[in-house]
């Protein structure tokens, strides 16, 4: 869509409509997971808020639409966690509003895109409140996060919020299909582990090591499910080995999870890890459905941890004990 990978076109030309008709707001949340590629719709967006052309918006041939596509536009501003950290902190947010001040160089507005602004510390958050508040009228902000959650309330009823939702699979495997080249099998674990989210796919259709860890997930179930108190001592340590991936790791267990559910039910064609259906079907012979579901919710509370910058080991430590008691 105007040379930029959007799925939600519908949606996207209603924002852009609402900029030719003058109804714009100055603050945005595109609420969506990085494979949705919200940056991408922030950007078309931000080209839109900032073309010179009054008749046909954007235009992509006027100056600043030019600027926008090469990504060297001065009235688009991205702004990230500073390299050496993890979260936008307040210092960063205080340069936004400072900058903020300054006038457009070409374009009638100025667009600030914040990505991860979840990432904002509570601190960087009350900072910009003011800006936020009271902005200068040719300021637009807009905030890409994957947890809405993590903003403040005062930031959430300030901004319109957008939520680009899940897709359907047969847009996914027409993503995945003009990218990859796989196995039907392949493509269909693909396509069901994405969840309708088609950047998912860019991270592990031909990623080795995704797939060794997706081994090592499945093996570690066992000691997830059962109620061998030291095997979560175990469970501890392996995401400390692999803590870069710990959130990959909880999202395997809960497709595996989700599995032995279904398979519970006697329903085997739902399952999102079809190859994997020989180990699953062990593992769901000694599990009942309801331990299961026990787990799986166990497993989405240490997501949130993890979401809440807590070390992924103490998460796991956490949920696995909890399941072992009970």
């Amino acid at each position: 869509m105007y040379g930029y990978t959007i799925f939600h076109e519908e949606l996207m030309q209603g924002l852009i409509n609402s900029v030719s008709r003058g109804r714009s707001s100055h603050a945005y949340i595109f609420h969506a997971p990085e494979g949705m590629f919200p940056y991408e719709a922030a950007r078309l967006f931000a080209e839109a808020l900032t073309c010179l052309d009054k008749s046909m918006i954007p235009c992509g041939v006027c100056r600043s639409c030019v600027e926008s596509k090469a990504n060297t536009n001065p009235d688009i501003i991205t702004v990230e966690a500073p390299k050496s950290k993890k979260n936008i902190d307040v210092e960063t947010i205080r340069r936004i509003s400072e900058d903020a001040a300054v006038t457009p160089f070409n374009a009638p507005r100025k667009v600030y895109i914040i990505r991860n602004g979840d990432s904002m510390t509570p601190a960087a958050q009350n900072a910009f409140l003011k800006t936020f508040e009271e902005p200068p009228e040719y300021a637009v902000f807009i905030i890409i996060a994957k947890n809405t959650d993590n903003l403040l309330q005062t930031i959430m009823s300030r901004a319109t919020l957008i939520t680009f939702g899940a897709l359907p699979n047969d847009v996914v495997e027409k993503y995945i299909r003009e990218k990859y080249s796989c196995s039907e099998e392949r493509l269909k674990f693909l396509v069901n582990y994405c969840g309708g989210v088609p950047g998912e796919a860019d991270d592990i259709a031909e990623n080795e090591e995704f797939e060794e860890l997706r081994e090592s997930a499945l093996k570690m179930l066992v000691p997830l499910l059962n109620k061998n108190k030291l095997d979560a001592f175990k469970l501890e340590a392996y995401i400390n080995e692999n803590s870069q991936n710990a959130d990959t790791i909880f999202d395997l267990w809960l497709s595996y999870l989700r599995d032995i559910l279904i398979m519970n039910c006697n329903v085997f064609d739902k399952c999102i890890n079809a190859d994997k259906l020989d180990k699953l079907r062990s593992i769901s012979e000694v599990c009942t459905g309801e331990r299961a579901a026990m787990a799986a919710e166990l497993v989405c509370e240490g997501k949130e941890m993890l979401a809440r910058y807590v070390k992924p080991g103490a998460a796991v430590l956490r949920l696995a004990l909890k399941l072992k008691i009970k």
